[in-house]
């Protein structure tokens, strides 16, 4: 089928469950519907799935993701679900999806629940994950180099990290980012996210971290925005940067800390190490360095009253309502 499919044509699949390992240069194609275990998606442009479920078959590789793609060029997700299955010892397994290079993917309008997820974007422009739910999952997004990422009114939670998980909602980093011409993430912008781990478990809101050292070499992270986004009861890292960010704005996020008894007792935004802006925040505390502009932002170093965990998400519900109906 994907061999006779014709540019513009629609691959009309219904509840078919779908099994190939590899494919590659498919263009112009949308595929509708179906049932796909682990696949290899290899220089593919304009495609789109639509309404397709992902889940993985019976000798799927529980360690890899459900959809590799290499040298993407528009390749989107819209209205897809994603379903992982339990490792035997009972950890949730299965990635969604893994770009390395390419440009112009979408995710949007998808649920991911009950596997590790681990969605990874790798040297990838030119990135869109929004108005999408990942619940029961032990990773969110995570940018690895690349130019161009929106991630937006997406729900993080509830999480169900494995023991050693260093948990994230949306994580950016460098580790293995080793080549002349790599860089940080640029031109990020993370806005009207909702992130609550659950009452079960803490994990982290937004991540930044430069293990490659990229910006010694004047390549690390730049324009980056964290905007809007409400966190309850993250990890001591709600909204983190552990290196310097070139142009980093934080800008109007709500954190609000809630104790579940694992000694978790903060819900920080921190910059670690070089400048930005830091405004109009509410958390429960700031550790900026020297050189971050602050202003407008309110402390509250306690935990919040459920009265207040349901205004906020009101607050934000109606909110990011207003915004997906200017879509």
């Amino acid at each position: 089928m994907l061999k006779a499919a014709k540019p513009g044509s629609t691959i009309d699949l219904g509840n078919r469950p779908v099994t190939f390992e590899r494919y590659r240069g498919l263009a112009n194609v949308t595929i509708k519907g179906g049932i796909f275990g682990a696949i290899t998606l290899d220089q593919w442009q304009n495609v789109t799935f639509s309404g397709t479920r992902f889940t993985p078959g019976a000798t799927d590789d529980p360690r890899g993701p459900l959809v590799l793609t290499y040298q993407p060029d528009g390749l989107h997700f819209i209205n897809t679900t994603w379903v992982g299955r339990n490792t035997p010892d009972g950890q949730l397994a299965y990635a969604s999806i893994s770009a390395r290079g390419g440009n112009n993917v979408t995710v949007r309008k998808s649920t991911f629940t009950n596997m590790a997820n681990f969605m990874a974007f790798l040297r990838t422009t030119n990135v869109e994950v929004s108005d999408s739910v990942f619940q029961n999952v032990r990773e969110g997004v995570q940018l690895v180099g690349g130019t161009t990422a929106l991630i937006t009114r997406n729900h993080f939670g509830p999480y169900r990290p494995a023991p050693g998980d260093h948990a994230d909602a949306v994580q950016l980093f460098t580790a293995g980012l080793t080549l002349a011409d790599d860089h940080g993430a640029r031109d990020v912008l993370i806005e009207d996210n909702f992130i609550d781990p659950g009452p079960d478990f803490h994990t982290q809101g937004v991540f930044m971290r430069d293990e490659a050292g990229l910006y010694n070499f004047g390549r690390g992270y730049s324009n980056i925005t964290v905007r809007n986004n409400l966190l309850i009861g993250t990890g001591w890292h709600g909204i983190s940067a552990q290196d310097p960010v070139q142009n980093l704005l934080i800008d109007s996020n709500k954190l609000l800390i809630r104790i579940n008894g694992d000694g978790v007792t903060d819900n920080w935004i921190m910059v670690k190490a070089g400048g930005g802006i830091v405004r109009n925040n509410y958390a429960g505390s700031f550790l900026l360095s020297a050189s971050v502009t602050s202003s407008g932002n309110t402390v509250v170093a306690r935990a919040a009253t459920v009265s207040e965990i349901s205004s906020a998400i009101a607050a934000y519900t109606q909110r990011v309502q207003a915004a997906a109906a200017k879509q």
